[in-house]
């Protein structure tokens, strides 16, 4: 007998939250990007554009590219391309101690690629972020704006997709 009134508890609270969610406004989910440090600067990636943060495994270098392809990794069992993003922007390269993570790009993007990145800090919702310029310029067109959060961090959004449509992505090679 105790059973059967835990059971009609269990299906009466079920059947108020069916209710309670049928009930509920219908809100879309506020965009949240990831935040990811490379080198000193601090980057937003949006969640479906990234696959997962791993540590760098060995790099296998590969002849005759540019010096921002760092190689091929595996990746359990799917060789990526490494990038070092900050040389391939002209700036200078990632150091060794600067470059302890790889953001995978997710499979949306469909590239087998990495991005070096030196720490993955937290989640960030676009709502609390405050605008505080646009980005973009000519010779990084994968950045498309800079916020600032609550604590005063400056975040530049990086827009994978548009990264991996530019030339210099595609030509590696020297």
């Amino acid at each position: 007998m105790e059973a059967g009134k835990h059971l009609v508890k269990l299906r009466d609270f079920s059947t108020q939250l069916a209710e309670r969610l049928k009930a509920a406004p219908q809100t879309p989910a506020e965009p949240t990007r990831l935040a990811v440090r490379i080198g000193t600067e601090n980057y937003l990636l949006a969640m479906e554009q990234a696959g997962e943060i791993v540590a760098v495994p060995d790099i296998a270098p590969v002849p005759w590219t540019k010096p921002w392809y760092r190689g091929l990794a595996n990746v359990r069992g799917r060789l990526v391309g490494v990038i070092d993003l900050m040389q391939m922007a002209g700036r200078p390269p990632l150091a060794p101690d600067q470059a302890s993570q790889m953001l995978v790009l997710g499979e949306s993007l469909k590239f087998n690629a990495a991005i070096l990145v030196t720490r993955a800090f937290g989640l960030r919702n676009l709502k609390d972020l405050e605008q505080v310029g646009r980005a973009g310029d000519g010779a990084s067109p994968w950045e498309a704006g800079r916020f600032r959060d609550l604590n005063g961090t400056v975040l530049t959004e990086l827009d994978l997709g548009r990264l991996v449509t530019t030339e210099a992505f595609a030509s590696i090679g020297i």
